[in-house]
């Protein structure tokens, strides 16, 4: 029979290793929300970095159809047409925002942040 130092020992030594078991637990669960926070924010700056390019392009753009279309028509028609185009644009995008915006920014977050279930 084990003697009460023994077992004294053997259960000094199963709290020992609970004890790393849950720090390397809780180092793991760190690491793991650094790397899906660093996705995100990288993202986020990427996505951002690309709206502001892509806002002075289109107001580039936006300046030379003006001027194209003014060679046909008045100018403040030609300037009416470009911001009525963008009308429909931003109400066709208000009015598909859940399809074009909020399901693949749902999509993307719960794919980083939820495991998907195993089979």
């Amino acid at each position: 029979m084990m003697d009460d130092r023994q077992q004294a020992n053997n259960v000094q030594g199963l709290i020992d290793n609970f004890k790393k078991l849950l720090a390397l637990n809780l180092d793991y669960a760190r690491l793991t929300a650094a790397e899906k926070l660093t996705i995100l924010l990288s993202t986020i700056a990427f996505y951002s970095m690309v709206c502001i390019l892509g806002t002075l392009v289109l107001i580039f753009v936006s300046i030379g159809v003006g001027h194209l279309l003014a060679t046909t028509v008045a100018r403040v028609a030609a300037y009416l047409y470009v911001a009525g185009f963008y009308m429909v644009l931003f109400i066709l995008l208000f009015v598909f925002r859940k399809k074009i915006f909020i399901d693949p920014t749902a999509r993307f977050i719960s794919k980083l942040f939820v495991k998907p279930p195993e089979e």
